[in-house]
């Protein structure tokens, strides 16, 4: 069942003429393309590309009209963040964090935007706070691992497990499963631990954050454990943002491609065979050809689901299941198909892609490391193979609410634990 609205959009702001997010993607590239080195050795992402990012309007694409953010159509930002990532997969993999979505009411955020801009951080998909409910608000403790972009957050959150005053667990209503909150945290009261060294997206920035028995007030803590819509709208009607995933992936298989490209045209040394025949044996060609097909089919199917999603949301919310279910599948697609090219393109590029600081070597590590990705787990099609033999699906709005993550599935509270689980051995 869905839930039929007459909202209207928000109108764009009066007066207001700004480029395409496409236009202040490609904009950045001679500012991304002069950082490299500083984002690849040193891990971090120099700030005045932070402030450019927050700037130019990509940071501020799920921002509502009326807190001075953009409200892009998905689609444009997802052109956005495909060319991003195909410059540098660290910075386009922050554009999905720094997006400027925010569950905090209206009158609230202008408060804290006449402060600091709006740039969150976030696990909560873990579980990994304890939260006590206090007088005007709770008492929160605990340490979340794997939150990118938290060195130029300006707010983090984190999912936690509410406990009553014997220090027990409290059970939702709904489910009779633990209740879990989302608290949002100042980045001053919060400790950063770099613990992100990792093998690809090295500036991303993907380290630890903790409290200890830090007051949140409740304006800043969403009781329902997920981004509850309070600006309601057709952006804000699904996650869109997660389809970033497809595009992180498919702008750096576009990197690939076009830096295999490159190579070919290189003029061969005296004695490099290699390099001589690089392009010219039929195995390069037909990679390259491959590749370039796999990544233009699936950036067409998750680009025309999005749009038809989009359309859907205008009218209603939740959107139609059937649409979350391909969705779904569209995005994981995007990214294992971005995998496979971009591994079929390291391949026959061959010595020259091996060496670290190679622009192809760094993209496949980017590649490596986006897919590992839990949310883009391959074994989550068998959720698509059991609503397509079953047509199954959840019976009201309400379930919307209380699912983990975006992912859709036949029977949502088996696949709550399930999700639960591979969380925590995450």
């Amino acid at each position: 069942m869905s839930i039929t609205v007459d909202t209207p959009q928000a109108p764009p702001v009066p007066g207001v003429d700004r480029p395409t997010l496409l236009e202040a993607a490609r904009a950045m590239e001679p500012m991304l393309l002069a950082a490299e080195e500083v984002i690849e050795n040193e891990r971090r992402v120099p700030q005045e590309i932070t402030d450019a990012m927050y700037e130019n309007g990509i940071y501020r694409a799920f921002l509502p009209y009326e807190l001075g953010g953009i409200e892009a159509h998905p689609l444009e930002w997802l052109d956005a963040v495909e060319e991003i990532s195909r410059v540098n997969g660290s910075v386009g993999w922050l554009c999905m964090l720094h997006s400027g979505q925010t569950f905090v009411e209206e009158g609230v955020m202008h408060d804290l935007l006449e402060q600091d801009k709006w740039i969150t951080a976030s696990n909560v998909g873990r579980a990994a706070g304890k939260a006590v409910r206090v007088p005007g608000g709770y008492r929160i403790s605990g340490r979340w691992p794997f939150s990118s972009g938290s060195p130029e957050a300006t707010w983090l959150s984190g999912r936690s497990v509410l406990y009553d005053e014997h220090d027990e667990p409290v059970t939702h209503p709904h489910d009779g499963l633990p209740w879990f909150i989302v608290a949002m945290f100042p980045a001053s009261e919060v400790t950063l631990y770099d613990t992100w060294d990792g093998h690809g997206l090295r500036g991303s920035g993907s380290g630890d954050f903790e409290v200890k028995d830090l007051f949140v007030p409740s304006e800043m803590v969403n009781e329902a454990g997920i981004w509850e819509r309070k600006y309601d709208r057709a952006l804000f009607r699904y996650w869109f943002n997660v389809m970033a995933h497809g595009a992180h992936a498919l702008g750096l298989a576009k990197g690939a491609i076009e830096e295999f490209v490159n190579l070919v045209h290189v003029s061969a040394k005296r004695g490099s065979y290699r390099q001589a025949r690089l392009g010219k044996e039929a195995m390069h060609q037909y990679a390259l050809g491959k590749a370039d097909t796999m990544v233009r089919a699936a950036r067409a199917h998750l680009w025309d689901l999005v749009g038809q999603a989009y359309e859907n949301a205008e009218k209603q919310w939740p959107i139609d299941y059937e649409l979350r279910v391909l969705l779904h599948g569209a995005v994981i697609n995007a990214v294992h198909t971005s995998r496979a090219a971009v591994d079929l393109i390291f391949q026959q590029a061959g010595a020259p892609a091996v060496f670290r600081g190679r622009r192809i070597e760094r993209i496949h590590r980017d590649m490596f490391t986006a897919a590992n990705h839990a949310l883009m787990a391959e074994s989550s099609y068998d959720r698509i193979g059991q609503y397509i033999m079953s047509k199954d699906s959840p019976t009201g709005p309400e379930i919307e609410i209380r699912e983990i993550g975006y992912v859709p599935g036949p029977h949502p509270q088996h696949d709550r634990k399930k999700a639960e689980g591979a969380q925590d051995r995450a």
